[in-house]
């Protein structure tokens, strides 16, 4: 008896709903594993390339009438050298002052003795007894503060000298003061490395005619200005600052006055050679330039 031949059946449609939730489970966790490069595009307009005159011929002598204006900074001292000379090196002590997160109050300290707590597992303490981040204490440091020394000698560790300044509050020091012969109103501090301020140097009370850097600025102190005075260690941004000016008037007739070169390491904090090329521009030096020092 012949079989009966069933005509075929409609194959079953597939369980998607466990791959699905696979899937669902699989594709956010490969997402996070994966590493998406950003490509950006710099613009940069290289200068023209000028006729050069390949000759064996040796290079012009300087200009004698140039004054050749530059502002070395090296670790200890600033020194500023014109026409292949130099004048007296001004040394300075440096000192980080920090705006602390804790309590929002600004502290100083020097640099050695910020390593010296970090090398012993600590963070620079701020005014409320808290210690900052050791692994980020650099990122709270408000201002770089380099402190004139007195100095004798090469040898000698030298004094830090205070001065008279103006201020604006929580003990910053805003413009220093000169008298009447353009000097600075100050005196070399007491104890151990002239940390400590002198008692001889005093705050000049109301009516009292002072000046600052700054061209016409000679006045009588008011009251309220008299009492906001202080006494705060001297800059050498400042000791350059008067220097400068005092050279850019009595060159004021030479073709480059306007010109000076701030030379710098390349390890050179950034807020110092600010600094300096704040002073310079102040005194009147329209074009600062920046340059290694050392060369190269």
């Amino acid at each position: 008896m012949a079989k009966e031949v069933k005509p075929p059946k409609d194959p079953e449609e597939p369980d998607l709903l466990p791959a699905m939730g696979l899937f669902t489970i699989l594709i956010p966790m490969l997402l996070s594993m994966t590493a998406f490069q950003k490509l950006a595009i710099v613009e940069v307009t290289l200068p023209e390339r000028s006729m050069m005159n390949m000759t064996n011929d040796a290079p012009p002598e300087p200009d004698q009438q140039a004054l050749n204006l530059s502002l070395a900074i090296t670790p200890e001292y600033l020194v500023i050298g014109a026409r292949g000379g130099f004048q007296p090196n001004v040394y300075f002590k440096e000192m980080w002052t920090f705006r602390c997160k804790s309590d929002a109050k600004l502290i100083t300290y020097s640099p050695e003795e910020v390593k010296a707590a970090v090398d012993a597992g600590h963070g620079p303490k701020c005014q409320d007894g808290k210690e900052m981040d050791k692994e980020k204490y650099l990122y709270e440091i408000e201002t770089i503060e380099l402190w004139a020394l007195e100095k004798t000698s090469e040898e000698d560790p030298g004094r830090v000298r205070w001065a008279l300044y103006s201020s604006q509050g929580e003990n910053v020091p805003d413009s220093a003061f000169v008298n009447g012969n353009n000097e600075f109103i100050a005196m070399t501090g007491e104890g151990p490395g002239g940390l400590k301020a002198p008692a001889g140097l005093k705050k000049p009370g109301a009516g009292t005619a002072l000046a600052t850097l700054t061209p016409n600025s000679a006045r009588k102190l008011k009251p309220e200005d008299a009492a906001k005075n202080i006494i705060y260690p001297l800059s050498a941004y400042d000791l350059i600052a008067k220097d400068l000016i005092a050279i850019h008037t009595q060159f004021i007739d030479l073709e480059d006055v306007d010109n000076i070169i701030v030379v710098a390491n390349d390890d050179t904090q950034f807020d110092k050679i600010i600094s300096l090329m704040d002073r310079a521009k102040s005194a009147g030096f329209a074009k600062v330039n920046l340059a290694k020092l050392g060369g190269g």
